[in-house]
């Protein structure tokens, strides 16, 4: 999609900073230690988001890194029941 004209593109440290925000909130949101978890559509339009723009970290980024630990430790049955019950 081709911006109108008059219409600029984010910078890229906006991107950026962005990219390290979603992977704050969805490591956050998966390690159990927030309030309360995002909704899957505001994750799903983060991502969408920063992949329409090419915003990606190498996998080796502390945050990615972080990100990957807690999925792995993730306990998707527990996650479920503890829906269920609430």
């Amino acid at each position: 999609m081709v911006p109108e004209a008059g219409v600029s593109r984010a910078k890229e440290s906006a991107l950026d900073a962005l990219h390290a925000k979603v992977a704050d909130v969805l490591t956050t949101a998966l390690s159990g230690s927030g309030e309360t978890a995002p909704s899957p559509q505001m994750i799903s339009q983060a991502i969408k988001f920063l992949k329409d723009n090419g915003v990606d970290a190498p996998a080796k980024s502390r945050r990615v890194s972080n990100l990957a630990a807690a999925l792995e430790e993730l306990d998707l049955d527990e996650v479920a029941n503890e829906r269920r019950a609430h």
